[in-house]
């Protein structure tokens, strides 16, 4: 008796865990005037990759790339070596920077450039906006045609919104800007919440076998299998750093997965036990 008060309060988690995630994106803005950090593809910019021959010092590189304007410096380990990935402003000559990697001694191999316009950046962004909230609109239609039932449908569309919004708030916290990957990341993450929020609400809804307890642990047991086996297969993908590319879209998935796993089990799951036991389900 106790347990089942306890996990009614339990939808407390998940909604600390949103304002805390709506606190960093709004701290994020009134500090940079964004709400979260975007890649060159999404904002323009030059993008400066190279493998050194030792080990760099990061965050010394980047503090002294700052004379230039505002840079980022990240390195990349993995099954394709050791490279070294500087992002600069738009309007950062490129060849200062390279005659920084001379003048501190960084002798550098296999050295790319790639420039994207500022318009040219806005323009994906703006299109990329058009895009994740088709996905909503698109995504919330189908949820209200599959059930027909306001505060199921409303459930299952909030926990999509919050893994969303917590998803990009501790991209923040672990330092991944949102680029073209990351976008179709968030978009993949919107499909594999609602799969799993559908699974629940179809088995507490409109299955009639058992109890309302053991359609919810039975819901639970399949969803935190589909749930794992995707989390191993991530985090496989994630430390074999086979690109720069597919790491990123593994780790925004990691963080969307877990963050799924509480909207889902710890908000929705609440949600509909509650009305289920209102309606006599």
């Amino acid at each position: 008796m106790k347990f089942k008060k306890l996990y009614n309060y339990s939808v407390l988690v998940p909604i600390l865990v949103l304002l805390l995630s709506l606190g960093i994106l709004i701290n994020g803005y009134f500090q940079t005037g964004e709400w979260f950090k975007r890649s060159i593809e999404l904002k323009g910019g030059n993008l400066i990759s190279f493998s050194p021959k030792t080990s760099i010092d990061v965050k010394a590189l980047e503090k002294s790339l700052l004379e230039f304007g505002s840079s980022s410096v990240r390195e990349i380990h993995g099954f394709s070596g050791y490279r070294i990935l500087i992002e600069t402003e738009p309007e950062i000559n490129t060849s200062l920077v390279l005659n920084t990697l001379k003048e501190k001694g960084i002798e550098a191999d296999d050295i790319s450039i790639e420039t994207i316009g500022p318009s040219l950046g806005e323009s994906f962004w703006k299109q990329a906006q058009i895009g994740i909230i088709l996905a909503f609109v698109f995504m919330g239609i189908i949820v209200f045609l599959i059930f027909r039932i306001f505060i199921p449908s409303l459930a299952v569309i909030l926990a999509a919104v919050s893994d969303i919004l917590c998803t990009l708030a501790f991209m923040q916290v672990f330092g991944i800007t949102l680029s073209l990957a990351g976008l179709a990341a968030l978009l993949m993450l919107i499909g594999y919440s609602i799969d799993t929020d559908i699974l629940l609400t179809t088995r507490l809804l409109k299955s009639s076998t058992g109890k309302l307890e053991e359609r919810l642990k039975n819901a639970f047991k399949t969803g935190l299998t589909m749930t794992g086996t995707t989390v191993a297969a991530l985090s496989c993908l994630y430390i074999s750093s086979i690109s720069p590319v597919l790491s990123q879209i593994a780790a925004i998935l990691l963080i969307g997965l877990v963050l799924d796993l509480i909207n889902t089990w710890l908000q929705n799951a609440v949600i509909l036990k509650w009305y289920c036991e209102r309606k006599g389900l």
